[in-house]
């Protein structure tokens, strides 16, 4: 069963970054899908920091849309402020490619989805540029992004499907970039630059990976007991109560329908 299921699941860089911390919690979540919602069992302050993050992300989107209104901002003065930091750090241009950019990409028998925050091209030096909001209270300083899963992954992927998209229109002789930045800390920012090599390495990274979790067999418990601490299925499997939450990038996205996601074959 779990081979079918596999072979019909898409992954994205949030599954990764799971199976490589626990294959358990992989196959709880993906395959039998026995999930809840991210807010269950979370505190008032965490929730509203949720929540927070979801709706800036909503301005964003609108915002890089030209469809911006002001019904999320007329009693919310702390939404307002992050937008206008947003204005101020990264202003609506000709540069602009599209706000909340979905990709799907499936070649044989490897299947990738990600969706990137914004998308912009630089005409002076031709590369794409990829921008992830973040709205956490953790500095971007203070966090190994340029290592993290995620940078490798959406690097990889947009190389891999969103320039062979794009091409027609856009001359991309560079190798994409990355750019983190979080409207709490305006001042910071995260860039990684991508190059061929970090692609092949990727490349291979990435398809000895879904090669890795496609002959998993038995998906056990992971022997690190503090990953086990924040996860939602520290009950089932270890009999106790979860001490936090820890979020992934699909539970952040409540408009995430991947069903609907443009797939593109090469």
């Amino acid at each position: 069963m779990a081979l079918k299921k596999l072979s019909e699941l898409y992954f994205s860089q949030s599954a990764l970054a799971i199976f490589n911390k626990c294959r358990r919690r992989f196959r709880y979540r993906y395959l039998d899908r026995l999930y809840w919602p991210a807010e269950w069992g979370m505190d008032d302050q965490i929730k509203e920091d949720l929540e927070k993050g979801r709706l800036f992300h909503l301005l964003a989107e609108r915002y890089y849309s030209n469809n911006l209104g002001t019904a999320l901002l007329k009693e919310n003065q702390v939404l307002q402020a992050w937008l206008n930091r947003l204005k101020k750090f990264c202003p609506v241009d000709e540069s602009i490619i599209s706000g909340e950019q979905e990709l799907r990409y499936h070649n044989n028998d490897i299947k990738f989805l990600a969706k990137y925050d914004l998308l912009k091209y630089n005409d002076n030096t031709k590369g794409f540029i990829i921008y992830d909001w973040k709205t956490d209270k953790k500095s971007l300083f203070n966090k190994d992004l340029k290592k993290s899963m995620q940078s490798r992954f959406y690097l990889y992927l947009f190389v891999k499907a969103g320039s062979k998209y794009f091409g027609d229109e856009y001359n991309a002789e560079k190798m994409p970039s990355l750019i983190y930045w979080n409207p709490r800390f305006p001042a910071e920012e995260i860039k990684i630059k991508y190059s061929r090599s970090n692609f092949e390495k990727d490349r291979e990274f990435f398809n000895d990976l879904i090669n890795e979790i496609k002959r998993e067999k038995e998906f056990p418990l992971t022997d690190n007991l503090n990953i086990c601490r924040y996860c939602e299925y520290r009950p089932v499997c270890r009999g106790k109560r979860q001490e936090g939450q820890e979020l992934f990038d699909e539970d952040l996205d409540l408009n995430l329908d991947w069903e609907s996601v443009e797939e593109m074959e090469f």
